[in-house]
């Protein structure tokens, strides 16, 4: 806000009017207080961006956190709802606006103090024509704030179609041998660009409503100088080239403020609004239930009294609770009385009153039709499954190996370890067991082969293996 009062101060030694002019030595110093408040407002500029950018980044990989973990913890039911399309939209696109909008956040309350500001030094220099800037000011606010709403919606509705689409080619490229082995791409080619097309509808709106946004600024700030200054003469005042340009200087210094960085703040703030809100629906799915159990608590849950069935004994004595639990920790599974269904409107249990007592160390297959259970079963006991009646005890680690095996890009050492530390002696045993040597040799490049997007070069019983 300086800089337009040292302007002043050098065009002051230039005045031909020799009551109004300024010596050299205040010309000099002013030239120099112009120079170091460029030189300060440059520094301060960058270093307050960076710091911003900084928090900005911080927010945005919070986020990214916390929608990775909630994923990892959604039950079955939202599941369903989710689609891998939105989980995608999520982390790459709107968790970008908390970037974006972390720059232009504080100037929604600095655009209008640095106004009232400009202002009051404005009134210093023209008097009662100052206000009518502020006037036209408080006219313009309300349609950038409607503007700003409908830009929020329009990007609500863009991030549902934006859903839509990457939901879509995800399943187009995960069956792809599929599409071309019956000659489908037409089709589906078709349907890509029909999607496409109707997100491209609420882009358009939207890159409408922000052009209209920073027209708008820029016309604004150059409206109000032109009135500022008619307003002045037309009250009779006389003016000189000295106070038109400390008048543009400061509507200069106003211009960037109000036209691009109010502008563009409000919305963003809007998108951002949307983008939170997306975030926040998306954590507060339900999740999956923890069933675990401590030791001590397990007083007036289910005793174990046999290998095949779990009993309530309610009100023990001390006695009886001791000798309960060292018969309970002799088993590694325990199931009392389960029942579940994987989604709440299911009119059939998935697993009904099952109970099951399964000792460390043993053998045990699970026979039965299809559709008995049997998979529901393990799903319970992974917890991916929850229960709606009884309880499910698991002691120690479990190790699950699933029918469909999952192979990441990389190599086939890398696969069989997993980021585990390497034991040689380990690896080398799990390659005998696995009969994995003579694939090896046929391998060119061994155990250090690239498998390629989802074991691609692979064969299915060597993924498996």
């Amino acid at each position: 806000m300086s800089q337009p009062l040292f302007i002043g101060g050098i065009l002051a030694y230039f005045n031909p009017v020799e009551t109004d002019k300024a010596d050299l030595g205040y010309a000099y110093m002013c030239a120099f207080g112009l120079v170091f408040s460029m030189f300060t407002s440059m520094v301060l500029q960058n270093v307050t961006l960076i710091e911003i950018l900084h928090c900005g980044m911080k927010m945005r990989i919070a986020c990214c956190s916390v929608i990775f973990r909630k994923s990892l913890r959604l039950s079955n039911t939202a599941i369903g709802k989710t689609t891998v399309g939105q989980v995608i939209n999520l982390l790459s696109n709107d968790v970008n606006r908390f970037d974006r909008s972390a720059t232009f956040l504080h100037y929604l309350w600095i655009g209008p103090l640095q106004s009232i500001m400009v202002t009051y030094f404005l009134w210093q220099e023209i008097g009662v024509s100052s206000l009518l800037c502020i006037v036209i000011m408080i006219l313009i606010i309300p349609f950038q704030g409607w503007l700003g709403k409908k830009l929020s919606k329009t990007r609500l509705k863009t991030a549902k179609k934006t859903d839509e689409r990457i939901r879509l080619m995800n399943e187009i490229i995960s069956g792809i041998k599929v599409i071309k082995m019956y000659t489908w791409e037409k089709y589906f080619s078709k349907l890509v660009i029909y999607i496409r097309k109707k997100e491209i509808e609420h882009v358009k709106i939207s890159a409408y409503i922000r052009d209209t946004l920073t027209s708008l600024a820029i016309i604004q700030t150059r409206f109000q100088l032109f009135i500022s200054i008619l307003s002045y003469v037309l009250l009779g005042n006389y003016i000189t080239v000295q106070k038109i340009f400390v008048i543009t200087t400061y509507y200069s210094i106003l211009m960037p403020t109000m036209t691009f960085f109010f502008c563009q703040g409000l919305g963003q703030i809007s998108e951002l609004q949307v983008s939170i809100k997306r975030i926040q629906d998306f954590l507060l799915h339900g999740e999956k239930d923890d069933y675990y159990l401590p030791i001590e608590s397990i007083s007036d849950k289910p005793m174990v009294n046999s290998h095949n069935e779990l009993i309530m004994y309610p009100n023990k004595n001390n006695t009886d609770i001791k000798y309960n639990i060292e018969l309970l920790n002799t088993f590694s599974v325990d199931i009392s009385k389960a029942t579940a269904k994987w989604i709440n409107n299911q009119t059939s249990n998935a697993i009904e009153n099952i109970s099951l007592a399964i000792k460390p160390g043993s053998l045990v297959a699970i026979v039965g039709t299809v559709g008995a259970g049997k998979s529901s079963i393990i799903q319970a006991i992974l917890r991916e499954l929850p229960l709606s009646e009884g309880v499910i005890n698991v002691r120690g680690v479990i190790s699950y190996a699933s029918q469909e095996p999952w192979i990441f890009a990389g190599s086939v050492q890398q696969n069989i370890v997993f980021n585990s530390p390497m034991n040689k002696d380990r690896y080398k045993q799990v390659i005998q067991i696995c009969k994995l040597k003579s694939d090896f040799e046929q391998f060119p490049y061994g155990d250090k082969t690239i498998v390629g997007e989802r074991g691609t070069t692979l064969s299915g019983g060597q993924r498996v293996r």
